[in-house]
C-alpha cells in the first residue's frame, strides 16, 4: 500500500515540476507482457544510437553539456566530452579521446593539458559502454508524459523515475523517488551523429603533456 501511495504521489509531482510537461497517467505494469515488450523496444531504439549530445539542467539551470560516442571508424569505441563552467572559466574535459589520452582544455586560455587515459574503457569492454546509458533492466512502466513536447514513457528503476523518449528510447528527465524531489534533472537540446571533431582539440591551442592530471 505504501508503494502504491508513493507512485500515486510522484506522478502529479512530476507534471508540476517539469516545465512544459503535461502528465498522462497510464500504468502498464499490471500487464507484464506489454510492460516488457515496450521496455524492450525502447532499449532497442536507444542501442542503435552511435553518438549523442545533451544539456543537463537542474531546476532550469544549465549544469553542463555532454557528448558521447560509442563507435569510431566503424568499430566499437567509447569516449565522452563534457563542457561546463569552472571557477568562472569555460572548461572542457575529453575522456579517452583516441584510446590513449584525456584532454583538459581551457578555451579562454587556448591551452589544453594532455594526459594518459586510465584505460578503464578499452577493446575488452567497448561493446558494453551502451549498458550504462541504455540498459532498462528491471524497469517498470508507471505512466506516460510529454517532456518538452516529446512523448515519453515513465519508467521506475534504480530508485528513480525516468522519462524515456518514445521515438529514440533515451532519457529526457530523471526524478528521485526518495529525496531531493526538487532536484529534477532534465536532458535537452539533443544532437545525434556527432562529428569526430567534437572529441579533438582544434585550432590555435597550446597542448601541454603531463604524466597525470588532477583537474577533477
Amino acid at each position: 500500500m505504501k508503494r502504491l501511495y508513493l507512485i500515486i504521489f510522484i506522478i502529479p509531482f512530476i507534471s508540476l515540476h517539469l516545465q512544459g510537461c503535461m502528465g498522462v497517467l497510464n500504468v502498464k505494469s499490471d500487464i507484464p507482457d506489454i510492460n516488457d515488450e515496450i521496455i524492450f523496444q525502447l532499449e532497442s531504439k536507444a542501442r542503435r544510437i552511435n553518438s549523442y549530445a545533451q544539456d543537463y539542467r537542474i531546476k532550469g539551470l544549465l549544469v553542463k553539456r555532454m557528448y558521447f560516442q560509442f563507435e569510431k571508424d566503424g568499430q566499437p569505441f567509447y569516449r565522452f566530452r563534457e563542457d561546463l563552467i569552472r571557477s568562472g572559466k569555460r572548461y572542457v574535459y575529453i575522456y579517452n579521446a583516441d584510446g590513449k589520452y584525456d584532454y583538459h582544455y581551457f578555451p579562454d586560455e587556448k591551452k589544453a593539458y594532455r594526459c594518459p587515459t586510465n584505460g578503464a574503457w578499452n577493446e575488452s569492454n567497448y561493446e558494453k559502454a551502451k549498458d550504462w546509458h541504455f540498459s532498462y533492466k528491471d524497469a517498470r512502466i508507471v505512466g506516460e508524459d510529454v517532456i518538452r513536447g516529446k512523448s515519453c514513457f515513465l519508467l521506475e528503476m534504480q530508485n528513480s523515475i525516468f522519462a524515456i523518449w518514445k521515438e529514440k528510447g533515451i532519457k529526457l528527465a530523471k526524478m528521485n523517488l526518495r529525496k531531493d524531489k526538487n532536484q529534477t534533472m532534465v536532458y535537452e537540446n539533443m544532437a545525434f551523429d556527432l562529428s569526430d571533431d567534437v572529441f579533438s582539440i582544434l585550432g590555435d591551442v597550446r597542448v601541454i603533456d603531463r604524466k597525470e592530471c588532477n583537474f577533477k
